[in-house]
């Protein structure tokens, strides 16, 4: 028998309370505030934009890092090593990365802005020394966007990167965050509609040319003359004159 419908939109809810919560509960909502519906995303973890954000105009302020949230409880002292020896790096790597994937279309300033970004680590797992020792490591962090005079939440951002030793994860942050940039510059330039663009019109079409007046008293005149020169009868003279009359639309 199949499930009732209400319960087949419930599933992917209780499947994510299943597994811990989202990315196994290194993922807390309520950090971000109840505007935010995450959505899974190919290059940035879990995001979720305001609809029709439009930051034209406006400054990106990079907040300092709020302190590692820990979310799944304190690790063990490797880790807490482990994430000692990057996280010096993560605000250089944001800047570096979030200015190249913007190119120069939205300022980007660590003193000033109207646009706040703010970030902290949830979760940090590896090896104390990755010199001496081979192992997985991992950083899972959160960034939102929000309104610098408002705190109206922008944007919402999670994901957890994977690297085999400390020294590789601040390059994988640092192409993570030029994403980021990506995606904040479709709101710089939001895109026009076609419908919204006026058809061109086509040029106006010439005037046609006037026809010349017909001139009836030259007509009858040379008429006139062609009868007493005697090279048209008086039949002829008369069929051609009322012609010039009726061509000329005044009765004589």
């Amino acid at each position: 028998m199949r499930p009732p419908a209400a319960l087949l939109l419930l599933l992917p809810a209780l499947l994510s309370a299943q597994a811990g919560g989202l990315d196994a509960g290194r993922l807390d909502p309520a950090w971000f505030g109840p505007g935010a519906a995450f959505q899974p995303s190919k290059t940035l973890g879990f995001q979720w934009v305001k609809p029709g954000l439009d930051l034209r105009g406006r400054t990106i302020q990079l907040m300092a890092w709020e302190a590692p949230a820990w979310l799944l409880g304190r690790r063990a002292s490797q880790d807490q090593v482990f994430l000692q020896r990057v996280e010096g790096s993560l605000p250089k790597g944001l800047e570096r990365g979030l200015r190249r994937g913007l190119k120069g279309s939205l300022p980007v300033s660590s003193t000033h802005g109207d646009v706040r970004l703010i970030a902290r680590v949830v979760d940090a797992e590896g090896q104390a020394d990755s010199y001496l020792a081979v192992g997985r490591s991992t950083l899972s962090f959160d960034l939102k966007l929000v309104d610098g005079a408002t705190g109206e939440l922008l944007g919402a951002f999670h994901d957890t990167l994977e690297s085999p030793g400390a020294d590789y994860l601040p390059s994988r942050f640092e192409r993570w965050c030029q994403e980021l940039g990506r995606l904040l510059a479709a709101s710089v330039a939001p895109a026009v509609k076609p419908s919204l663009v006026a058809p061109a019109l086509p040029p106006p079409a010439a005037a046609p040319p006037e026809a010349p007046l017909f001139d009836l008293e030259g007509a009858l005149r040379r008429l006139e003359e062609l009868k007493r020169d005697g090279l048209i009868s008086e039949a002829e003279y008369q069929a051609l004159r009322k012609k010039a009359v009726e061509k000329a639309g005044t009765p004589r």
